[in-house]
């Protein structure tokens, strides 16, 4: 007796809908505002911009490309702090702090497990935040932004 698969055996069942392009386009037209309410833990309905934009959140692709901007961007604002900052006031343990940290976060955004979207839209946030930590003029405690980021994926 053999057994004889056809293409209809192959088949996966999915009632899993994407969302519509008219939802995608959203998603991306109002992402820092979708930011805000998927880390404040809005859930999303189906179909809405708020899930498709979770689910750019959530993809490898995505998070690949985040991973690449945190390390390009706390590279150089690590490097202008050395650069710019006499030796009497650079802090050398809590570069390396955010040096590891950022290290850290980019390992996290590239392993297979899931990340949490709160914690990708903390750090897109941070990231678009012009005058935070990882700008080159902004202020704020890079450390505890990234514990804050790590905690959250």
């Amino acid at each position: 007796m053999s057994l004889t698969l056809t293409a209809a055996d192959a088949t996966v069942n999915t009632d899993v809908t994407s969302p519509s392009i008219f939802s995608r386009i959203t998603a991306r037209v109002c992402a820092r505002h979708l930011d805000r309410l998927v880390e404040a833990g809005a859930s999303p309905e189906p179909s809405s911009a708020l899930e498709a934009h979770t689910l750019r959140l959530n993809s490898r692709g995505y998070r690949e490309r985040l991973a690449a901007e945190v390390r390009r961007r706390g590279t150089v604002v690590l490097c202008d702090r050395v650069v710019s900052l006499s030796p009497s006031r650079l802090n050398v343990p809590a570069v390396c702090d955010a040096a590891d940290l950022i290290e850290r976060v980019e390992k996290r955004l590239l392993t297979r497990h899931a990340v949490s979207p709160r914690g990708t839209a903390r750090l897109r946030r941070l990231l678009a935040d012009s005058n935070g930590p990882l700008s080159r003029r902004g202020s704020g405690d890079l450390c505890s932004e990234l514990r804050a980021v790590l905690a959250a994926l």
